[in-house]
Parts: C-alpha cells; sequence; structure tokens
C-alpha cells in the first residue's frame, strides 16, 4: 500500500479533468468562510438527536441548486475511496413525468469527467441507508492524538489505532454516519488521493493539517469525527471500519435510464455551465455510450447498447423502441427475462417486432416465428390471442397480483394454448377493428379490450406445458439453456405420467376434484412469477421445481399442507369467470367421446353456449356479445333435440304434489389469508360451527359470546366463526363484514376461545334435507 504523501495537485490550467480545474479556482468558492459542516454531526447519545438523512439529502439538494459544487465521500468494504459529484434528489415530476418510479431518488456522478462525460449513481436512501448514524458510539482518541501516530506509521499494514477501553487516557464516546460531506475547499485534495493508498493515513497524514492551518476544527467536526472512526478497531481482531460500506449499501449506475439522464443533464448545465457547457451538443445516446467507462456491468451494459445503436441508427433507433416498450424500464426487464446483457444479444425476433409498424404486424411476427420453432421441434403449432406480442413488450409477463389472472404472458399458464380456432377469429376480428371503419359501442369496445383466460384439463396438461415450452423457446432464440425453457421441457411429461397419483391426492375442497387442471395452472403460474419477480426486481432468481406438484404427492417434499397454492386467484376466477367455470366443469363431466375435436378446443367462450371440451376460454364479467362481429369465437349453435317418438296414450296422470319450496342459492367466499394452527386447533375440537355458534349467542353450556370483530363499525358484533376456522363462508353471512384478514392478535383471541369453549358444545342431530344433505357444520 503506498503511503500518502504530499497532495497530487494538476497546476492550475493544465489538467485535463474539468472538476479538477473548477475547483482549483477559488473564484468558484461560493460559501467561502461561512461554511460548515454541522449538519452532519452526530453526537454520543446517537440517532436520537441527529440531524434525519432526508434533512441532509434536502440541503445537499438547496446547495446544488444554487450552484455549490461539493462531494460526498464513502470507503466501500475494502477502505477504498468514492467520490460522488453534486449529488441532488431526482424531481421527474417538474417536468410532466408524473409517478416515474425513479421520483425522489438521490443521484450524484461518480469522479471527475471523462471526455466530458459525467458517470451518474443513484445513492442509497434505505434498506440500507448510509446517510443514518452508525449502530454503535466507539471509544476514540482525540484527532490530535491520532494525527500523531498517523505521523509515525509506517509500513504496508492499515492505520489503526485502538481498540480502546473506557479509562483510557484522552478517549471520548464518538458516533458519526457512513457517509462524510467534502467542502469545495477540500474538494482537491480528496481528488489527489492515489487509487491505493490508505485513505484514512492520507487524511491525517495530509488533509487534517490543512484543516488545522485553516483554523477550521469546529466547522468540520463531522468529517474530523468520521475519520476519527475510520481510524479506531472496535475490536482487536476486527479487519474493518464501522464506517465502511458493504456492497449493498454503495451506490449504482443508474445503467439505462433516459429519462434520469435527461434531467439531470439538463440541472447540471444550469448548475455549473462552465463545466457542462458541452453538453448541450451530447445526444442522449452518447450520455449512455460513456457510462460505459464506469467499472461495473451495469454501464458495460450500456456501452454495449450504444455499440448495437450505432449500427441501427442510433438515436432514432432507440426512441421507437422506447415508444414501443412504453420507456427504458420495460426494455431492460426484457433482456433480464431472456438473460441477455443488452439490445444487441436479443435474438433477430425481437429486433423484427421493434420494427413493426402496430400491434396487427407485431402478433403476425410473433406467430410466423412460433410456427418456425414448431416445426423445428417437430411439435404441433401454438397459438396466440390478439395482443400477445404487445403484452411480452409492454407488461409483466407474470400476473400482476393473485386477483387479475388476466395479466401477464410468458409466465401465466391461463394465456397460453387457446385453440387454432379461436385464435384465427380473434385475429381476425381484431384486424377488422384495427381498420377503424367499424363502428361499435363503448360497452362492445369494453368486452373487446378484456383479456381472456383458458382452463385446461387435466387430460391436456402435457398439451398446455409443451405449447408454454415452444412459446419460451421462441423468444429465447431456441435458447434451450434457459432456465425457465429447460424447466418446461422437463416438466410437460411429468404430470401425465403421474395423473393417478395426483386425481387421488386429496385437495383442500373436494369439490374442486374435477378441475385440477386449473389448479395446476395456478400452481405452475406461481412457479414462474416467483422467477419472473426476481428478474423484475432485480434479484437473484430461485431454482425452478422441476418437480413441482410431483415432490407432493409422491410424499417427497414434506409438506403436510399439500400441493395447491394458498392464493386468491381460484377465488377470483370463480367470481369473475363463473359461468365460464361451470360450463368447463360440466364438459369435463362428458364421456371422453362425446363431441371430441381435438386436444385443445374450445369450451366456453363469452356466450358460454357451447359444445365441445378440452380447453376453455372465459372472458371476466361473463359479457354475451350478440354480433355478429364481436364474436370471439362464433357462437356454437346447440344440438337440435331429438324428435320424440310414437307412443300410445296413457291414463291422466295424478295431480302434481305442490311445488316445494325453493332452496336458497348462497355463493361461497373462500379465506386466503388462513391459520393454519387455528385451522388445527378447530378440527381437534371435533365441534360444529353451526351449534357454537348458536351456544355462543344464545348463553347455552356455559359457551361466553364468540370474541368481536375488529372490523371499523361491527366491534359490537361477533366475528365469523366459519370464515377464520373453517377457512371459508358465503356472501349471505350474517357476519359478512368479518370476512377480512384477521390479525394475528385476532387470531391469537379466537384460539384461545376455541381451545377453552368449542368442546363444551355437543354436536348436533344431522337430519337430511329433502332434496339434498345438510352440511355438517351448518
Amino acid at each position: 500500500m503506498a503511503t500518502a504523501g504530499a497532495p497530487n495537485i494538476a497546476p492550475a490550467g493544465t489538467s485535463s479533468n474539468p472538476i479538477l480545474d473548477y475547483v482549483q479556482n477559488n473564484d468558484n468558492d461560493i460559501l467561502g468562510n461561512n461554511l460548515t459542516l454541522r449538519s452532519l454531526e452526530v453526537n454520543a447519545t446517537g440517532a436520537q438527536t441527529a440531524v434525519q438523512p432526508a434533512t441532509l439529502r434536502d440541503e445537499f439538494t438547496q446547495e446544488f441548486l444554487n450552484s455549490i459544487m461539493n462531494g460526498l465521500g464513502m470507503l466501500d468494504d475494502q477502505g477504498r475511496l468514492s467520490i460522488f459529484f453534486a449529488p441532488t434528489t431526482v424531481t421527474l415530476s417538474v417536468i410532466g413525468l408524473r409517478n416515474h418510479p425513479d421520483e425522489g431518488k438521490f443521484i450524484g456522478f461518480l469522479g471527475d469527467l471523462l471526455n466530458g462525460v459525467h458517470f451518474d449513481y443513484f445513492i442509497k436512501t434505505q434498506n440500507p441507508c448510509p446517510f443514518q448514524p452508525i449502530a454503535n458510539t466507539i471509544l476514540c482518541l482525540a484527532a490530535d492524538d491520532i494525527h500523531g501516530q498517523a505521523l509515525q506509521h509506517n509500513g504496508q499494514a492499515r492505520f489503526t489505532v485502538g481498540p480502546h477501553q473506557a479509562g483510557d487516557a484522552g478517549v471520548t464516546l464518538t458516533h458519526s454516519r457512513k457517509i462524510f460531506k467534502i467542502p469545495f475547499t477540500l474538494l482537491q485534495q480528496f481528488m489527489a488521493i492515489p487509487d491505493d493508498a490508505d485513505v484514512t493515513l492520507y487524511f491525517w497524514v495530509t488533509i487534517f493539517p490543512l484543516i488545522q492551518a485553516e483554523n477550521m476544527e469546529t466547522e468540520m467536526k463531522s468529517l474530523i469525527d468520521y475519520f476519527r472512526v475510520a481510524a479506531t478497531l472496535d475490536a482487536a481482531a476486527s479487519t474493518s471500519s464501522l464506517v465502511w460500506n458493504n456492497a449493498a449499501a454503495m451506490p449504482t449506475p443508474i445503467g439505462r435510464n433516459a429519462d434520469v439522464i435527461e434531467r439531470r443533464t439538463s440541472q447540471l448545465k444550469r448548475s455549473f455551465p462552465t463545466i457542462f457547457v458541452d453538453r448541450a451538443a451530447a445526444s442522449q445516446v452518447q450520455q449512455m455510450g460513456a457510462m460505459a467507462a464506469a467499472q461495473d456491468r451495469h454501464n458495460a451494459v450500456a456501452q454495449e447498447q450504444l455499440n448495437f445503436m450505432k449500427n441501427q441508427k442510433a438515436a432514432e433507433k432507440l426512441s421507437k423502441i422506447l415508444k414501443v416498450t412504453h420507456g427504458a424500464p420495460q426494455l431492460d426487464l426484457i433482456c433480464r427475462m431472456l438473460l441477455k446483457a443488452n439490445l444487441q444479444d436479443l435474438p433477430k425476433l425481437w429486433r423484427d417486432l421493434f420494427d413493426a409498424k402496430d400491434t396487427t404486424a407485431r402478433d403476425e411476427i410473433l406467430n410466423r416465428a412460433l410456427r418456425e420453432t414448431a416445426f423445428q421441434e417437430r411439435l404441433e403449432v401454438p397459438h396466440t390471442m390478439p395482443g400477445t406480442a404487445d403484452k411480452l413488450l409492454q407488461a409483466y409477463w407474470h400476473m400482476v397480483s393473485s386477483d387479475e389472472p388476466e395479466t401477464g404472458s410468458a409466465c401465466n399458464p391461463f394465456q397460453w394454448c387457446p385453440a387454432k380456432r379461436m385464435a384465427k377469429d380473434a385475429q381476425d376480428t381484431a384486424k377488422i377493428y384495427s381498420k377503424g371503419n367499424i363502428k361499435v359501442t363503448a360497452e362492445e369496445q369494453k368486452a373487446l379490450e378484456k383479456s381472456t383466460l383458458f382452463f385446461c384439463h387435466l387430460d391436456h396438461m402435457e398439451n398446455l406445458i409443451r405449447h408454454g415450452y415452444l412459446l419460451w423457446l421462441t423468444l429465447t432464440g431456441g435458447d434451450k439453456a434457459h432456465p425457465v425453457v429447460k424447466f418446461l421441457s422437463e416438466y410437460r411429461g411429468k404430470i401425465g405420467g403421474n395423473r393417478d397419483r395426483i386425481e387421488r391426492f386429496p385437495l383442500r375442497d373436494s369439490s374442486d376434484r374435477d378441475i385440477i387442471g386449473v389448479l395446476i395452472q395456478i400452481k405452475l403460474a406461481k412457479e414462474l412469477e416467483g422467477w419472473s419477480r426476481a428478474q423484475v426486481m432485480q434479484e437473484p432468481a430461485p431454482i425452478l421445481n422441476g418437480d413441482l406438484i410431483i415432490d407432493v404427492v409422491t410424499d417427497q417434499s414434506g409438506n403436510s399442507n399439500g400441493w395447491e397454492p394458498w392464493t386468491s386467484t381460484l377465488g377470483t376466477i370463480k367470481a369473475d369467470y363463473g359461468e365460464s367455470l361451470k360450463v368447463f366443469r360440466s364438459a369435463g363431466r362428458r364421456p371422453a367421446t362425446w363431441g371430441l375435436q381435438d386436444d385443445l378446443t374450445v369450451v366456453g367462450t363469452l356466450t358460454d353456449n357451447v359444445s365441445r371440451f378440452g380447453m376453455v376460454s372465459a372472458v371476466g364479467g361473463n359479457q354475451t356479445w350478440q354480433d355478429d362481429v364481436s364474436h370471439i369465437p362464433e357462437e356454437i349453435a346447440p344440438r337440435a333435440p331429438a324428435m320424440p317418438r310414437a307412443r300410445a296414450p296413457r291414463a291422466p296422470a295424478p295431480a302434481p304434489a305442490p311445488p316445494s319450496r325453493e332452496r336458497t342459492r348462497t355463493t361461497e367466499v373462500i379465506n386466503w389469508a388462513t391459520d393454519a394452527d387455528l385451522g388445527r386447533t378447530w378440527k381437534n375440537s371435533s365441534a360444529q360451527c353451526g351449534a357454537v355458534k348458536q351456544a355462543a349467542k344464545r348463553g347455552e353450556h356455559e359457551v361466553p359470546p364468540l370474541p368481536k370483530s375488529s372490523v371499523a363499525g361491527h366491534t359490537s358484533d361477533p366475528m365469523c366463526l366459519n370464515w377464520s376456522v373453517l377457512h371459508k363462508c358465503n356472501a349471505e353471512c350474517n357476519e359478512a363484514y368479518d370476512h377480512v384478514e384477521q390479525s394475528a392478535e385476532k387470531k391469537e383471541e379466537l384460539k384461545k376461545w376455541v381451545l377453552e369453549h368449542a368442546s363444551k358444545v355437543p354436536a348436533r342431530q344431522r337430519r337430511r334435507r329433502r332434496g339434498g344433505n345438510q352440511a355438517a357444520n351448518e
């Protein structure tokens, strides 16, 4: 490690570095003797009395807007120095970009300019936040004592002092943050620190004497305290410092972020026109390409993107691509989903999609690529619905939420595998409407825009997964090593190979056995969603489970709760696509030889008047389209009834009995936010909900009233027992107000009540109703 010596400052006027030139000119020092760093101080009591991080960031921003040049310094986990100049808060809303994901982020550029270009970084403000005071105070020597020891230091080891104990001479409790502010007057000294220098030693040997010479120890106390803590060991065996930042806390490059680049460049030109005067001539592409000089993967990606865009006529190409993808974040996401470093690495399919003139053209390009992939794989050609290409280009590939099964694309099995006829009819209809010469009502247009789901029977699950495999293989340009492609390729035959086990395995609700295929679609969607969300959040992606469901039904997973996911998706499908699901269930109970056309046939469309099965499509709201243009696909005419046979006259039948009263129809609702422990407690009590609720209401069997609901307006009313212990109820329940996610406290209160009182109530005698059985818990 080099020994820090005198500042290596370039002579005025000879430096090729604009920032260094700027800070060497004292005329640019706006604050002068008014300088103070007191807002960054943290006294020995710690964070309670310290200025909050948000206030500090506002202070940096105000100084930037008032053309005050300063720096923000950080030491990484090896003690290396990074200086971020002109830090400020991003305010894209002032130029009309409302609700931008980068609004309010803190940004600064790293180091001096290179060829007139700066390199912006996002500086963390939370999780972790280096602006916060460090967790502990530490006993430190006075600044003069540390300075004296630094002058005596020699050798290759890092300069440190301590650790100290209470009672040691000359030590005081000291606190600091993990960042320090570098005022204008010291910027050139910090910029002169060699890359391989011991930064802490350099400060005490070279910079601290300058502070003393200017008699600025009081104004710069926070800076001095930072390096007092940096030099002091907190434990004898420590190899780091309390003020060092791990990799998670260090700033990250802004990457391909055109919105931030444009806003940041405009602000820098206004605040420091003598430095950034030439930036007016730099294009957005040049700004992005320049970031390749930063020493990390993100800037390497930006450089490669620049090379690609130069070959495609740069700025015009980027502008068109960003228009298609609705911004740079989605473009970045597509690269991550396909595990590609940059645009240049994307398969040709994607460049064709970017160049296509409209939605119809993009769908045709995608379908053509799917046909080519299917031909190469010797498999049946999959089909897509209109707008699939735009979904891939402009939105998340997984369900946005469990309550929106119609969202997503490549990571949502409910969007795979429409029947050939339905896809063709839908595409033809979309073309007609795209011409603009068809007049439709607002209701029809809303229906046309509503997404479609495809339900799959267990019989055809292998076909569904095969179509998903072909879709992913096409999107990745034939990359069979891609984790999703590999997963679907290996998984597609496992469901069929374990069909008997899956059918025999108990479900949470046995009435859902005829829609096991839909449950598998939900499970598969959740698995792919986990992988997709990791790409969105730029986190390590989980390994896809190649034995999904199979490991549970073969008793290899150790999951005693079954394989069905705990999600509200099924409840949403039952509520929003109920009629289509009803037709789907009815079709699945017919003999396999009745009306079978092919393995992937539409069952339920918008009209729900169909006579084929295998796959079902459903549109939310169960709307019925009456005009020929709006049908997707055309309504299938029901079979004509058979002619009755001629029969001999019979004697008059006896008068019919008076009609029985029709049973009230109820709507089942499911509690997805369940508590397994509470459910087991109830099951072990062997009690019946109806009997227990009646006893609690009437005060029978020494049973007190049920715990009160926590819902506003109903705090004097009882909780719904069925909802919390059976995990389901009906929408017409008298306690429907309590059909909400219960707090941990309420669950524990109810669990205690069940343990103490439920077993006191004897089971009621179950009586058979005319026309049906009475449920055990009614």
